[in-house]
């Protein structure tokens, strides 16, 4: 059965689509193959454009896309083009969760929706505002679907009372749909049968010391690391494919580690995006638990007990 994206999708197969992606680490790849997947399968006649790519291949595309931020954070509204939709019928931004306070995805949507007349969609993502600012870039009557990966994200966005020209869904991160067979040409021969620890250290973390010691301590050989922006691709799909058990704030370092069937704890970060993924699509995998980033490994048992 298609979920509410894959019908959206469905429903634009005749559309040439642009595929815009502010970039990121190996997790943003793995939603990127995930999409990618879903678009061929529709026979959808697409374009990809990752701008942190792009930016270094042309810098004075990377130079307007910081001008574009700074004019964000200011409050100002002189912004730099960065996008040609010339001969494209949609503008589809990939999921992820850089469409919050905490990222710079509102820059992009304030982009799309000043310079260009294209319908926008944005695809499954974590939204997350304090203030009005996301609001008001939505209005002028510009059809724009939003999909959301979790239903905390969704009633966010409906408690913003966005105006009628905007769709919200709901509808599972785009990694999800790849399967174990999708990752195996990046697995690489190592050695395995450690435990992987792997915690974020940027604004989304909030897991307490005391949770970090307390999954030190239960670890079996732990290596410890952000495997997320370490390396390359399989580099990072190999070391969660060879670990016995995964420890991660990481929620896509959780999603590939159960998509590969390992034993897996997430942990909450600073807001509802992990513990929404969790509960909308990781509960169905047994193998993975979850904990909020203040709590303790009392009720955490595994599918699978460690000899």
């Amino acid at each position: 059965m298609m979920d509410d994206f894959e019908r959206f999708l469905s429903r634009h197969s005749d559309d040439r689509i642009l595929v815009v992606t502010p970039g990121g680490n190996h997790g943003d790849t793995l939603i990127h193959l995930g999409l990618e997947k879903k678009l061929r399968e529709l026979r959808i006649d697409y374009k990809t454009l990752n701008l942190e790519v792009e930016g270094l291949r042309r810098p004075s595309l990377g130079v307007k896309y910081l001008l574009n931020i700074a004019s964000w954070r200011l409050g100002l509204r002189r912004i730099f083009k960065l996008l040609d939709t010339e001969g494209f019928d949609l503008l589809l931004f990939e999921g992820g969760g850089y469409m919050s306070d905490l990222w710079y995805g509102p820059v992009l949507m304030m982009e799309a929706v000043r310079m260009h007349d294209k319908p926008i969609a944005v695809a499954p993502q974590s939204y997350w505002f304090r203030g009005e600012g996301f609001r008001e870039l939505l209005g002028g009557g510009r059809p724009i679907t939003l999909f959301c990966r979790e239903p905390y994200s969704y009633r966010h966005l409906l408690e913003m009372e966005l105006p009628p020209s905007v769709e919200v869904h709901v509808s599972d991160d785009t990694s999800l749909y790849l399967e174990p067979g999708d990752l195996e040409r990046y697995i690489q021969p190592r050695r395995g049968g450690y435990d992987l620890v792997c915690f974020r250290g940027d604004r989304e973390s909030a897991i307490s010391e005391a949770l970090k010691r307390s999954i030190l301590a239960m670890a079996v050989d732990p290596l410890v690391g952000d495997i997320s922006k370490r390396r390359s691709f399989e580099e990072f799909i190999s070391t969660v494919a060879h670990a016995e058990r995964v420890y991660t704030d990481r929620l896509h370092v959780a999603i590939l580690a159960a998509l590969l069937r390992r034993d897996t704890l997430l942990i909450g970060v600073r807001y509802h995006k992990n513990l929404g993924v969790y509960e909308y699509s990781l509960r169905r995998f047994p193998w993975v638990r979850y904990v909020e980033a203040e709590g303790d490994l009392f009720n955490v048992h595994f599918k699978r007990p460690r000899i």
